[in-house]
């Protein structure tokens, strides 16, 4: 028997009281509630009531335990009607990760559209290329490109698919030429991540393609961002997601090559922690964003 029940049934006789009228609000048996008495009084080694076959009184010790009893539960009640207040809000910090490589995508007209409905929301965004651990960082959500490992603590939702597009400026092109493909490129370049994923699909791809390493890269960088930077500087052919160049690319400051290529796709997911007490607001967020994207993208 839980302390917490102990007290409630004390302060239930208590006010009451009466063991039988006390039973009668609890829905409990007069001995049920008898021997609850006896257990916490057993427990405090003191008398709280003082018992007869005529009446219950209460103790000196019982009139002076009552008030603190009264404020521990009191505590407590108060203390759950916040923690359900706070689930059922849609306020606060949302955590989210995401790689990079959505930096410029339509992820983030999402989160503007999510806040401009729920206003009293804050998102905690942090870029990370590396598939972080939702429960040891105590992250919310994480938007990861390609197919996540099977995981029996993490829900992978799947939102678009995405495709690298070679693209450059018209200026560009113009002084270079278009490549014929990726192993005749002409005086064009490619503008490259400088440590490529030796089992990633573009070290495959390029593999297969015969890519030139030596001779066919104009300019490495460690960061995506800087590829776009140094192809919109017009230094050469940059490899990047549609979904992050696709405003460049519908006002023609960017210009799609090699588009027959059959470039490596990867899908879009929405990670989230596997659990069935998600806050209303983690609820609401990941139905919107899979409505949202789905309309963007179409």
């Amino acid at each position: 028997m839980s302390k917490l029940t102990q007290y409630q049934t004390f302060i239930t006789v208590f006010e009451k009281g009466s063991i039988t009228k006390a039973a009668a609000v609890l829905n409990l048996s007069v001995p049920a509630i008898s021997k609850q008495l006896v257990q916490l009084e057993e427990r405090l080694q003191v008398q709280l009531f003082h018992r007869s076959h005529k009446k219950l009184e209460i103790s000196a010790a019982g009139k002076l335990f009552y008030p603190k009893c009264k404020e521990i539960l009191l505590s407590i009640y108060q203390a759950e009607e916040e923690l359900l207040s706070n689930q059922e809000a849609i306020s606060g910090i949302i955590s989210i990760t995401l790689s990079k490589a959505l930096c410029r995508s339509r992820v983030f007209d999402a989160l503007s559209g999510f806040v401009n409905i729920n206003p009293l929301i804050k998102f905690d965004i942090r870029f990370s290329d590396e598939l972080e651990d939702l429960y040891d960082k105590d992250i919310d959500f994480s938007f990861r490109l390609g197919q996540p490992t099977d995981s029996n603590s993490v829900v992978a939702m799947p939102l678009f698919e995405t495709q690298l597009i070679a693209c450059a400026t018209p200026n560009y092109i113009q002084e270079h030429g278009i490549p014929k493909s990726f192993s005749k490129l002409g005086n064009a370049k490619l503008i490259l991540i400088s440590e490529l994923n030796p089992a990633g699909q573009l070290k495959a791809f390029l593999n297969k393609k015969n890519f030139d390493y030596t001779n066919s890269v104009s300019h490495s960088t460690n960061d995506i961002e800087a590829v776009f930077q140094l192809t919109s500087a017009g230094l050469g052919i940059g490899l990047m997601l549609d979904v992050s160049i696709q405003n460049e690319l519908d006002s023609g400051d960017f210009i799609s090559v090699l588009a027959d290529s059959n470039l490596p796709r990867k899908r879009l997911y929405l990670l989230s922690k596997k659990s069935q007490w998600q806050t209303k607001k983690q609820r609401v967020f990941k139905k919107y964003i899979r409505k949202t994207l789905a309309e963007l993208n179409m």
